[in-house]
């Protein structure tokens, strides 16, 4: 709801999706209030802000799509048929025909 993006004087994203992160650019764009968005890829940080009529929106530059998902979304909140694929693929395939002793990602709780 505009209304209430309004009552802030800014607004500091760290949301872990692009579609969130897109609806939120929007409605402080519609509200006029500042946004400092922020995000992570891997090890790598970032963060920009956005003033509507000083600098581009979130949206202006086209973000490419991710050619890897972390572990965290993949194990704990998939929400997309990607992450499944990449889950069996990249986890449960080499659980089930890995070495024995090979300790994976979905192994969190296993001492090492």
């Amino acid at each position: 709801d505009v209304d209430f993006f309004r009552k802030f004087d800014v607004v500091m994203n760290g949301l872990d999706n692009l579609e969130a992160r897109r609806h939120v650019n929007r409605l402080c764009l519609a509200a006029d209030v500042p946004l400092v968005e922020s995000g992570t890829t891997g090890y790598l940080g970032q963060v920009t802000v956005h003033i509507k009529g000083m600098t581009e929106c979130f949206e202006c530059q086209p973000k490419p799509a991710p050619k890897s998902y972390p572990v965290c979304t993949i194990r704990n909140t998939p929400d997309k048929p990607i992450h499944c694929i990449v889950w069996a693929k990249d986890l449960l395939f080499n659980r089930l025909f890995g070495k024995q002793d090979e300790v994976t990602d979905l192994d969190e709780q296993r001492e090492q």
